[in-house]
C-alpha cells in the first residue's frame, strides 16, 4: 500500500495583549487536532501567528514585524482578530502576510477553529467591506504607479484565470466560483492554485491582489 500520512498540525503562536486571553485560546487550540501550539519564546518557526487584541496597536506590528524576519524564507501567515482594522493598518498587515481577520465583538472559539483551518489549508479569510477596501487601496497604488513611471503592466492571463479572478474579486467562494463558471469546483481549485504557484503568491487575498496590481483585472 502507498500514501502519505495525515499533514502535520500546522503550527500557530498565540499573541495576546493579556495572559488570560493566551491561557484561555492555548487551551482550546491544544485540544485541536489540526493543530500544535508553540510557545512565544520557542525557536520554531510557526506557520500561523494568531493575534488577539482589543485595538490593533504599533507593538503588535512590531512582534508580527519581528516573527516575519525570523523566519526568511518561509514566513509566517498571519491571523488578526480585534474589533476594527483601519485601512492603513490594513496595507500594513497585508505587507506582513495577512490572511486573515475576525472582528473580535463577534469571535467565538469555534470560529477561530474555522478560520485557522482555512488558513492552514492556504486559504484567506475576510470581511467584505475589508476586501472591498483592500481592491482599492491596490487599484489606487496601481494608478499612482503608472502616472509616475509610465509603465503599463505587460502580464497576461488566461480567460479561465481571469474569470475566475474577477469571481474571487467579488467575494465569492469556490463553489459559487464553479457554479458561476460552470467548472467543477476542482477545477476551480486547481486555476487558482497554478496561478498563486506560478506568480509566487501566499493565498487567494494576495493572488486578487496582485492581479490588481499589475493591470491583469
Amino acid at each position: 500500500m502507498s500514501g502519505s500520512g495525515p499533514p502535520r498540525p500546522a503550527r500557530v503562536i498565540v499573541l495576546t495583549e493579556d495572559s488570560l486571553t493566551e491561557e484561555a485560546v492555548t487551551a482550546h487550540l491544544a485540544a485541536h487536532a489540526r493543530v500544535d501550539v508553540l510557545t512565544p519564546d520557542t525557536v520554531e518557526h510557526p506557520d500561523i501567528l494568531l493575534a488577539i487584541a482589543t485595538e490593533i496597536t504599533d507593538e503588535i506590528f512590531t512582534q508580527l514585524a519581528r516573527r516575519a524576519r525570523e523566519s526568511v524564507g518561509h514566513p509566517p501567515r498571519v491571523v488578526l482578530i480585534a474589533n476594527n482594522l483601519t485601512p492603513s493598518q490594513l496595507s500594513r498587515a497585508m505587507e506582513l502576510g495577512l490572511a486573515a481577520f475576525v472582528p473580535r465583538r463577534q469571535v467565538r472559539l469555534a470560529d477561530i477553529d474555522n478560520v485557522l483551518d482555512v488558513v492552514a489549508r492556504g486559504g484567506a479569510s475576510m470581511p467584505q467591506p475589508l476586501m472591498g477596501c483592500l481592491l482599492e487601496q491596490i487599484r489606487d497604488k496601481r494608478w499612482r504607479d503608472q502616472e509616475a513611471t509610465g509603465d503599463v503592466a505587460s502580464a497576461s492571463l488566461a480567460v479561465r484565470e481571469v474569470a475566475v479572478l474577477r469571481q474571487l474579486a467579488a467575494g465569492f467562494n469556490t463553489s459559487e466560483i464553479a457554479a458561476a463558471l460552470h467548472y467543477s469546483e476542482r477545477t476551480v481549485k486547481h486555476i487558482i492554485h497554478q496561478f498563486i504557484t506560478r506568480c509566487d503568491l501566499r493565498n487567494r487575498v494576495h493572488a486578487v491582489a496582485y492581479a490588481i496590481q499589475n493591470g491583469l483585472l
